[in-house]
């Protein structure tokens, strides 16, 4: 069986159609949250993962997104992109986001599995973090193995007889890299991936939301470099707990 592992979509149609075309054909599909938020193509994106009959869960920007359900409607003018976003949903949209688990058990590279989005209490996860930080953060963890998103960074560590894995992002790559990630699951092993897809085409619908400059231009920048100096920042020490 090969297994399309997925996260981080942000709302970021080109970026999720590439990772699919690249993929190829596959007998399943596993995302790890964050279909929506901070990205141009919400409802393109949940219909797509929709139409695939992945597995997946819920992401926090999923979860923020949702949250405006209870508050005032979107305005004309966006200034909180996860206003735009709910905006941009119908309710089929919503009902799916509302519907997906926090946690996925299953089996995967022939270990018992939990699929979440993030650890429970952890920041962003880093792959130059020591084996030492990252076991503080996996405490909690009780499976052989746990996969999630939510960090944007590929990582695959194993402490303590315990494994992590960590998705590379579909939409939203932090590592200095533009290129949409993913991983392939084939065998027993597990592979990250990288593809190009179409970043001109995220910028031009970028520019239609209506973003305030200063944040559209930041935003630009990002998408073209795959880095931002508050996201992408390296590892410290200090970081840690």
């Amino acid at each position: 069986m090969t297994r399309l592992w997925l996260a981080d979509v942000h709302a970021n149609l080109p970026a999720f159609e590439a990772v699919l075309a690249d993929a190829g054909e596959v007998d399943e599909v596993v995302f790890l949250g964050d279909i929506v938020g901070y990205g141009p193509h919400p409802a393109a994106c949940v219909e797509l993962l929709m139409s695939l009959g992945a597995r997946a869960v819920l992401g926090n920007h999923d979860v923020a997104v949702l949250a405006w359900r209870e508050r005032a409607a979107a305005p004309d003018a966006p200034l909180n992109w996860d206003q735009w976003t709910l905006g941009q949903l119908d309710l089929s949209h919503l009902a799916h986001l509302a519907a997906l688990p926090e946690t996925l058990c299953l089996s995967a590279c022939g270990l018992s599995t939990v699929v979440r989005h993030q650890l429970p209490g952890a920041p962003y996860l880093h792959p130059a973090m020591p084996d030492g930080v990252l076991a503080t953060h996996m405490a909690g963890l009780s499976s052989p193995l746990t996969l999630c998103g939510h960090s944007h960074w590929a990582l695959d560590r194993t402490v303590s007889g315990r494994r992590l894995i960590c998705l590379p992002a579909v939409g939203q790559p932090r590592n200095g890299d533009p290129r949409a990630g993913y991983a392939l699951e084939h065998g027993g092993g597990l592979t990250f991936h990288v593809c190009a897809y179409d970043v001109a085409r995220v910028l031009a619908d970028l520019e239609r939301i209506g973003l305030p400059e200063v944040f559209l231009q930041r935003w630009t920048n990002f998408v073209r470099t795959g880095f931002d100096v508050e996201w992408s920042r390296e590892y410290r020490p200090e970081d840690s707990p």
